[in-house]
Parts: C-alpha cells; structure tokens; sequence
C-alpha cells in the first residue's frame, strides 16, 4: 500500500501547484486588466510646449500707382518714321488720397520719342498708430485731335503687379494698338507677354524676357507680335518689379479718324464678371453707320477667353441700371484659349451693368461705341470690375459729363456714402443685385463707404467723345507676421 500511495500523494500535490499557478495566472490578469481600466479613466499627465517665435511689424511702405501717360502714335502726321513711338500732348492727371499727402512725379526713361513718360503718385505710409491704411487714388484724361488720333480717353492710375490681364485692342486693318510696360520699382522687372486671338494661342518672337529697367517705360506694337488680329487679349506676367500694363488702341478708316482710348487692367479669371457702367448712346446714328463698311466694329461687344481648357458655359445678363425691367439674358458658349466677341443686341440709350457668369474662371471686357452730331466716332473699352469691399476712392479725371457707376454683387442691399474733401456728398442706396449711377464733378476725390463689396466705374459721355474706366481696389496693407524658430 505504502508503494501505491506515494504516487497518489505525487499526482495530488502536482494538481494542487498547477491549480494554484492557473489561480495565480487568472488573478494577475484579472489584475491587470483593472490596472488598464484604471488608467483609462484616471487622467493623464500632460505637458505642452509652445514653440518660441517672434512677431514682426513689416516697415509701413509708400503706395505707388502708375498713370498710363500720354496718347501714343508711331510716326507723325506725314506718315513718316512708322516705328519711332511718339506723344501728342500731355494727360490731364488728377489725384487724391484718403489720409497723408501724396506726391507727383514721372518715371526716369521712356520710349517715346517726345520724352513725355507716365507720372507716378506716392502716397508716404501712415504713422505706425493709424487704425487704417491711407488710401490713394489718381486717373487721367486726354483729348487728341491731330492727324488720325482723334478722340476722348481716359485711365485710372494703376498699381503695379505681376499678372495683368488686358482685354481689348485690335490689330487689324486701320486699327493700331500699343502695349506700354512701367516699372516704377526700384529692381528691374522681366516680362513676358501671353498673347490671344479668335484662333487661339498667338505663338510670337520677343514676347518673353523683355526687361523694362526700374524707373522705365517700354513701348510696344501689339501688330508686332500679333498682326492682323481683330479680338486679341494680352497676358502680362513680370518677374522682379512688378509693372504697370495698359493698350492704347486708335483706329482710323480708310482716311476718317475713328476714336481712341486706353484698356486697363481686366478682373482676373473668374466665375462671375461685373461690367458697371456700360454706356449706349447715339443709337440710331449707330445703327446706320455700322452698315457701311469698314464700320462693323462700332457695334457694341462682349469680348471673352477661358485661359484654361476646359469650354465654358456662360450667361450674359445686360441690366438697365435705372431699375425698372430684368435686363435681357444670353447663353454663350466659349472655346477654352479662344478669344470670342459676343455682339450685344441693339438696347434704348442708357447705362447698363452687364453680369458673366460661367461655370469655367473667364476674363471679360467690354467695347461700346458713339457717334457724334458731325458724324465723328469714338469708342470705349471697359474691362471687368475687381470686385472692392468695405471701402473705396475715385479720383474723377476732368471730362465731358462724369458719372459714377456702382454695382452691388450681393444680396444684401446697400446704402452707399460719398465723401469728398472730409465733407458728406450724399448717400445713394444701392439694392441687392443691381447697379446704379449718379453724376459726380470732374477733378474731385470721393471716397465711398457704408458696403460690403462693390463694382466701380467711371464713364464720360460727350458730343462724339466716349471713354471709361474700371476702379481697382488698393492691395492690402502688410499685416504682423510671426516666425517661428
């Protein structure tokens, strides 16, 4: 028996360790897993560390804007030296600014042979405890009437960038159209220009790498990268300093003067292009003499280019801007990288605000025309509105009968304040959607508050004269920067 036991004995201590090691396996687990528990509801310990940075006022610097300078033609009234650019008269330039005192000056170099270059305005920075940055304005306005150039034009003073978009012109037939380039930075700027037609991507030799030194004015023929084109658009694209880019076109049929005027700077590839302050005028006098030939291009156009590439869909709405009646409607469809001229249907005289929208980014303008009592032409190119919120100023060039244009792309109606000279001008209420206009007084400043966002325009309106301009809104002002290290 005392054999037989010793086993039994073995077997039942051996259970008991190894039920005692499972027990003590499921306790330690059991244990565990309160422990996690516990640490899932306890809160951690934490520890942040904000990185060390500096902030940094930028210097206040001085506001600049360029004017686009005097009338240009190349040769002279005998038809002689036809690639020497030269000036006829000198612009009439107008100025203000909503705080400080800005000053007037002119570029150092141009290629007008007259010497004449474009004036620049400076406006000193506000002192460092201004709640706003100052703001400057200036535009220009001449009348010519020697040989072929003949006609009214106007401009506003412009800041320099480094992307333009230019809409109008035309190199056809009769038609001359110059590119002027104005670097008033104090580094050389490289331009390239990007050149479009009815048949797309214009291709030219001497279109890049142009080097317009600080201080200069560069003078060029449009024909001379684009001859014999009828719709054309320019892209203007700088590195180093940025520049001021404008057209000047003038035409001339056959051996009558036709009109002359600047192109300024279009809204860039948008969604939603705003037109203010399209003038019809002289209609019937239109009508008939667009009928001769050699005169098409008085009708009034809708010029357009998708510079992507993709085809756009798009809607042209032609607005009245005395309120009363929807405006008339057209659906386009647009080429991408092809530049197409919409021709308007014939509207009663009046101001209009025309609205594009598209499903692919666009850039617009405009040309109207007008005829005078003698039969005198002259014409007007408006480029797309950049949309200006909560504030503006406009300089009004002297001209012939002024107006104001604002055109409200919200939904929220606005009631907006002119002041000029620190003293109230009026109010004019400006619905949700719609456009309005009012007379202003040439050679005045007004700056315009109590919105959210506006497009601006001026336009003159003469017996035979014509001319407009889109108003651009100032670049913003440098903010506090913080660096970290």
């Amino acid at each position: 028996m005392q054999a037989d036991e010793q086993p039994q004995k073995n077997r039942t201590r051996g259970a008991i360790i190894v039920s005692a090691r499972i027990v003590a396996g499921t306790v330690g687990t059991f244990v565990a897993a309160l422990a996690i528990a516990a640490a899932a509801w306890l809160p951690l310990p934490s520890h942040t560390v904000t990185p060390p940075s500096t902030t940094v006022t930028p210097v206040p610097a001085a506001q600049q804007r360029v004017c686009a300078g005097p009338l240009l033609r190349l040769g002279n009234d005998s038809g002689q030296d036809a690639t020497i650019v030269s000036s006829v008269g000198r612009p009439a330039v107008r100025y203000g600014q909503t705080a400080g005192k800005a000053a007037s000056s002119v570029l150092s170099t141009t290629d007008n042979a007259t010497g004449v270059a474009p004036e620049v305005l400076t406006l000193p920075p506000a002192a460092q405890q201004a709640t706003k940055p100052p703001l400057l304005t200036g535009s220009q306005s001449q009348t010519a009437s020697t040989g072929d150039l003949v006609g009214f034009a106007t401009a506003e003073c412009s800041e320099g960038t480094s992307d333009t978009w230019l809409v109008g012109g035309a190199t056809d037939t009769g038609r001359t159209t110059l590119v002027t380039l104005s670097n008033p930075s104090s580094v050389s700027a490289t331009v390239s220009l990007s050149l479009y037609g009815p048949s797309g991507t214009i291709s030219a030799a001497g279109s890049s790498g142009i080097v317009v030194t600080p201080g200069g004015q560069r003078v060029f023929s449009l024909a001379g990268f684009a001859p014999g084109v009828s719709s054309p658009v320019v892209r203007v694209q700088s590195r180093g300093g940025q520049v001021v880019a404008n057209l000047q076109q003038s035409t001339v049929r056959t051996l009558e003067p036709g009109g002359v005027d600047i192109v300024g700077a279009a809204n860039k590839p948008s969604l939603t292009n705003v037109i203010p302050g399209l003038v019809v005028s002289s209609s019937a006098a239109l009508s008939a003499r667009e009928a001769e030939p050699g005169y098409q291009d008085l009708r009034s156009v809708i010029r357009l280019l998708v510079p992507g590439t993709k085809q756009a869909h798009t809607e042209i709405s032609v607005i009245p801007e005395s309120g009363t009646g929807s405006g008339t409607t057209v659906s386009v469809v647009v080429e991408a990288g092809v530049v197409t001229d919409v021709p308007l249907d014939s509207f009663p005289d009046g101001n209009y605000s025309v609205v594009i929208a598209s499903d692919q980014p666009v850039v617009a303008g405009a040309r109207v025309s007008t005829v005078g009592t003698t039969g005198q032409t002259d014409f007007a190119w408006l480029a797309a509105a950049t949309p200006i919120d909560k504030q503006a100023i406009v300089t009004v060039a002297p001209g012939p009968s002024p107006v104001l244009h604002l055109d409200n792309p919200t939904r929220k109606p606005a009631t907006v304040t002119l002041t000029s000279g620190g003293v109230l001008a009026g109010t004019v209420a400006v619905p949700a959607g719609r456009s309005v206009s009012l007379p202003v007084s040439g050679s005045a400043t007004y700056t315009l508050g109590g919105f959210d966002r506006l497009a601006v325009s001026m336009s003159y309106l003469g017996d035979g004269q014509l001319s407009a301009f889109s108003v651009s809104p100032s670049a913003p002002a440098s903010g506090r920067i913080t660096i970290y290290r």
